[in-house]
């Protein structure tokens, strides 16, 4: 009933049933054991373009790129995608003040003059602390 659903002669499924696995299948099964043992060695950070060139260097051969894409797929194998690192962007200070003192810090009496700094520090996504002295 099965073969009449899927459209398939039942002497084809019992023929696929008891069939060798090709010279090709039985690389494909080879190559696949080498790329997990590679993905485990390396911790998981190679992509197919790395380990095309660790395959080929091991079997002394040229493996298509698009081969060792596939054969990844098919063996859940993938590598980590790296975070992007965030980019420093300036910020404009909103208020500036007046330059008054012009670099004369020397007083004649006390309290006479008094100066702070602002820091600005940035942490997490989007957040901001001030830092006055």
């Amino acid at each position: 009933m099965l073969c009449d659903i899927a459209g398939v002669a039942r002497a084809a499924y019992y023929k696929w049933l008891n069939r060798k696995p090709s010279l090709r299948e039985l690389e494909n099964e080879e190559i696949i054991k080498e790329m997990k043992a590679i993905h485990k060695n390396v911790k998981g950070i190679y992509g197919y373009r790395r380990m095309l060139i660790n395959i080929n260097r091991k079997f002394g051969k040229s493996v298509n790129h698009i081969r060792i894409y596939r054969l990844m797929r098919m063996a859940g194998i993938q590598s980590v995608i790296r975070r992007k690192k965030t980019r420093y962007r300036r910020s404009k200070p909103q208020h500036v003040a007046e330059n008054i003192l012009n670099r004369e810090f020397t007083a004649e009496k006390p309290n006479e003059k008094w100066i702070t700094d602002v820091t600005e520090f940035k942490y997490g996504p989007s957040k901001k602390a001030y830092l006055s002295v």
